[in-house]
């Protein structure tokens, strides 16, 4: 027999998850038939405790550049680390955009890379305007129980505090062929933490 439950993590929280985080749409996929299992001690133990991400080595670079004064050539790459408490493996995530200015708006879903002997499904997005980072994962762990074993599915989203550098060049000799101008930026942040904010277990 399964049971499952639905956690809003914070009751204060409950307004903004609905207002915000809902209409987000990363899909929460929920792997039930999988025969592939994190089935290492403290896998339920950890997802059912004190719960938090650890990012690492998050960088955002961003580069707008002008061919001539109206054509645009965009690009932003997006690269972290996740660490789940539970797991015993390290998720690589990255993006790539070549969307307008600001690259990154919130609302493309990336996925992460997985061990190859991963259950773990990761997804997020990324606004470069509020440097908004949301985070959806769904793993399954069986070390309690090989027949009947626990799925989580989390959600959890942070703004981050970016320590950025800017690149701006104008150049004042341009012809046709060269670059007009150009605005970069890098940004990154080593280490910091996410909360889940929603939390869906199926045992």
């Amino acid at each position: 027999m399964r049971t499952s439950f639905v956690c809003l993590m914070a009751a204060g929280l409950v307004a903004s998850v609905l207002a915000s985080a809902i209409p987000l749409d990363i899909p929460l996929d929920i792997p039930l038939d999988s025969t592939v299992r994190d089935d290492n001690p403290g896998c339920t133990a950890d997802s059912f405790g004190n719960f938090d991400w650890t990012v690492s080595s998050f960088s955002c670079n961003t580069s707008v550049e002008f061919r001539n004064p109206a054509w645009r050539l965009s690009h932003g790459y997006i690269y972290f680390n996740l660490t789940n408490p539970a797991l015993t493996y390290t998720t690589v995530c990255q993006a790539y955009s070549t969307r307008g200015f600001d690259l990154f708006y919130g609302d493309e879903v990336f996925s992460c890379n997985q061990p190859d002997h991963a259950t773990t499904s990761t997804k997020f997005t990324f606004a470069t305007g509020m440097a908004n980072l949301r985070v959806n994962q769904t793993w399954m762990c069986s070390d309690e129980d090989a027949e009947y074993p626990d799925t989580f599915t989390y959600a959890g989203v942070v703004n981050l505090n970016l320590t950025c550098t800017d690149y701006n060049y104008q150049n004042p000799n341009w012809t046709t062929g060269n670059t007009y101008s150009q605005k970069s930026r890098w940004c990154s942040q080593d280490i910091f933490t996410i909360s889940p904010y929603l939390a869906t277990a199926v045992a």
